[in-house]
């Protein structure tokens, strides 16, 4: 296997104890001095170098003056210090010190008997590559304390230097970066980057890992209040614009993603009330990720400001706004106890009940003008489950003769009483008249529900 990159191995002298004179030895007749001492000494990179997802491998040579009459083992040590007084002093330039948390090495290194030579791998982290990507990097290793009288020759310090950019390609850089808007603006308005709750505005950001990913890695999320304030004092921003404040919205400061994900969420979400109350402004919000437990942020994609458009995504119920109807009632009619206008009267209290329920069921709404409908809400009844609507489609019209089915949902459920369920409809459009179709309930011959409320939309 040929070598990927290139590197370079620099040695330099450490105090050493009882050198002994180098023989001349007749390997082949194999005839080692019994007491002879040897001197070991750091020796050069050799055989290839390794890469993988995870981990960059250097393998390194320890050589013998003389061949070791006993088998025996001789320590390693990483040597940071030499390194950052290297860098220091300008002998090396341009180059960035390992940390010795990105650097793995063995205790011992082990030399047979007979050998001349032995060698170790050193282990470095593609993170701490990829964070010094550009440069060249360094680290410095002393062997000590060899075994079986032998002892470190003058040559018992080692220095790497190594060349990231022959290490790694910039293609397999694991960046860590915001899925959406990363080094933009990311304006939430007429149901672009937002999602509806009952609570408010979801802005879905998330996390995404560039290269192939392998360990689970954490990320943080703070947010920076003297951006916004920067954006408009540059013409960036309007002055209507106002910055959110920390009880404003909720933002999780500590970001997981799993093994062997390429991405996660994050998500920054606005109560309505907050919407609500600023709605002659543009509410904005700076989030920035930071401090990745492994891998390197891309500055270029790991801040975002995000600007909410209150009038813009803020819904209306329209449901007591049009003309309401049902295709059969409760037997004591619509104004009864649980009569039909129970449905769309807004009291979570009361409920409407239909009789021997055989799926024939619709309630209507008719409006003067085009609604955009894009969403609705069922409530679910206090009590008896199987009462609860099950199957149903919504249909929509302009003439109340012609009619197009803009929602179906089947096989659905209220696992609580008096819980409320919002629906999406997947591509609104305005119309006049709209008719829910109850075509199935749960296993009753009642039909119950609470409230059905129809969400116009920006």
């Amino acid at each position: 296997m040929r070598k990927i990159f290139k590197y370079k191995m620099y040695m330099f002298f450490v105090l050493a104890v009882g050198l002994a004179a180098c023989k001349d030895h007749d390997l082949e007749d194999f005839a080692i001095e019994q007491t002879a001492p040897s001197a070991v000494s750091a020796g050069d990179v050799v055989g290839d170098i390794v890469k993988s997802n995870e981990r960059i491998t250097v393998p390194i040579q320890v050589t013998l003056s003389t061949p070791a009459t006993k088998a025996f083992q001789v320590g390693v040590a990483l040597n940071v210090d030499t390194v950052e007084q290297l860098v220091e002093d300008n002998v090396l330039t341009g180059t960035a010190v390992l940390p010795a948390n990105a650097v793995e090495l063995p205790n011992v290194v082990k030399v047979a008997y007979g050998a001349s030579t032995a060698s170790f791998d050193v282990s470095i982290s593609v993170t701490a590559i990829e964070k010094y990507y550009g440069q060249a990097i360094a680290f410095a290793f002393n062997l000590v304390d060899p075994g079986k009288g032998n002892h470190v020759g003058s040559e018992g310090s080692g220095l790497v230097v190594l060349n990231t950019e022959d290490l790694l390609n910039e293609s397999e850089i694991h960046y860590v970066s915001f899925t959406n808007g990363g080094g933009e603006i990311l304006e939430a308005r007429n149901r672009q980057n937002y999602t509806v709750t009952s609570a408010g505005l979801t802005i879905p950001l998330g996390v995404t890992l560039a290269g192939v990913p392998s360990k689970s890695f954490t990320v943080k999320s703070t947010v920076n209040t003297d951006t916004i304030a920067q954006l408009k004092s540059e013409g960036i921003l309007p002055d209507n614009v106002i910055a959110l404040q920390p009880g404003e919205y909720d933002l999780d400061e500590l970001h997981t993603i799993g093994s062997n994900l390429s991405s996660g969420p994050l998500t920054v979400n606005v109560p309505w009330s907050v919407i609500e109350s600023n709605m002659d402004h543009t509410l904005a919000l700076s989030v920035v990720l930071e401090d990745p437990s492994r891998h390197i942020l891309d500055y270029e994609k790991n801040t975002t400001v995000i600007l909410i458009h209150p009038n813009l995504v803020v819904e209306v119920d329209v449901t007591n706004d049009g003309i309401y109807s049902v295709s059969r009632d409760n037997g004591g009619g619509p104004e009864a106890g649980e009569g039909s206008l129970k449905l769309i009267d807004n009291n979570y209290n009361s409920k409407f009940l239909q009789g021997d329920f055989i799926g024939d069921l619709w309630m209507q709404l008719v409006y003067d003008e085009p609604q955009l409908i894009g969403a609705y809400t069922f409530t679910s009844g206090n009590d008896a489950p199987g009462r609860d609507p099950k199957n149903w489609y919504l249909e929509a019209s302009n003439d109340g003769e012609n009619w197009v089915t803009i929602d179906e949902r089947s096989d659905e459920t209220f696992p609580t009483r008096l819980e409320t369920r919002r629906f999406e409809i997947a591509t609104p459009v305005a119309y006049t008249h709209f008719r829910m179709n109850i075509t199935e309930n749960g296993d009753s011959n009642l039909f119950q529900m609470t409230e059905w409320r129809m969400i116009r939309v920006p």
